[in-house]
């Protein structure tokens, strides 16, 4: 369900992105690095989503072993149960989000996400594979806790997916009415302007920023932006292979200029 989900939504928002009059600005369909993000999609979700379920069966199972209780073992109806998924992924997908923005270590990691400077469908899954491990931990924590069933957490996952695909979109619709509740490309677009990259966090529902209040903004970005990093857009590593090191040599030279520096203070 969920690889099928992904290849549709990647079908329709890529044919949607061909169109002069959906698109928020013109971009070919090849772009740059485009083999690179097939990559981070192939590898972080296509394999990645796999290992996740595994994790998420697992434990959700050690759990009930243990006599926790299970809101599968209610045998709550399916519309009931995935939203209850999508609201418990949402969330911790959040507060991983969050939580990157707010740490220099999980910020270097982060950055390789930011670095696309196309936001498109594809764009979506380019980021590091310890932000992927990261998230595929924390994400899944409310859903394991309570015992979501499975088909409940596979149609949940599904829904994320796509809609975290569509916020990344080349699209510019005027869904203003719907983002006092949901995420829209136009407030993630947000997010990814270096000059407001520490706002909008939220992926699906728009309630986790708007409850931070000063994590939330409301405007549009310019057509001519550049996204991609603060002050690293044009320089910051491209390609899967030089952003699979990037993150491990700046956290390692930071760490190494800090030794350097208590070393010469207590000189």
């Amino acid at each position: 369900m969920v690889y099928m989900v992904l290849g549709l939504t990647g079908v329709l928002l890529a044919s949607l992105e061909r169109l002069p009059g959906l698109r928020f600005r013109t971009a070919p369909f090849f772009r740059s690095f485009f083999a690179s993000d097939v990559f981070y999609l192939l590898t972080g979700y296509v394999v990645g989503t796999s290992l996740t379920i595994a994790f998420i069966v697992s434990a959700s199972a050690a759990l009930g072993s243990l006599g926790v209780p299970r809101l599968s073992a209610l045998q709550l109806p399916l519309w009931i149960g995935a939203p209850v998924a999508l609201i418990g992924l949402d969330l911790g997908n959040y507060v991983a989000h969050w939580g990157m923005h707010r740490s220099d270590t999980l910020w270097e990691i982060h950055k390789v996400h930011h670095s696309s400077r196309t936001l498109d469908w594809l764009a979506t899954f380019r980021s590091h594979f310890l932000e992927q491990t990261l998230r595929r931990l924390l994400a899944p924590f409310a859903l394991i806790l309570v015992g979501v069933p499975i088909e409940a957490t596979l149609l949940g996952a599904s829904v994320f997916n796509a809609w975290a695909m569509f916020i990344h979109s080349n699209l510019s619709l005027d869904l203003r009415a719907i983002e006092s509740v949901l995420v829209t490309p136009r407030l993630h677009r947000v997010h990814h302007d270096p000059a407001t990259t520490h706002k909008n966090f939220g992926t699906v529902l728009s309630l986790w920023d708007r409850l931070l209040r000063d994590s939330f903004i409301t405007r549009d970005v310019a057509r001519d932006v550049r996204f991609g990093i603060p002050d690293e857009v044009t320089t910051y590593p491209q390609g899967w292979g030089r952003q699979l090191i990037e993150p491990f040599r700046r956290i390692a030279g930071g760490r190494a200029s800090a030794t350097a520096l208590r070393g010469a203070t207590h000189a």
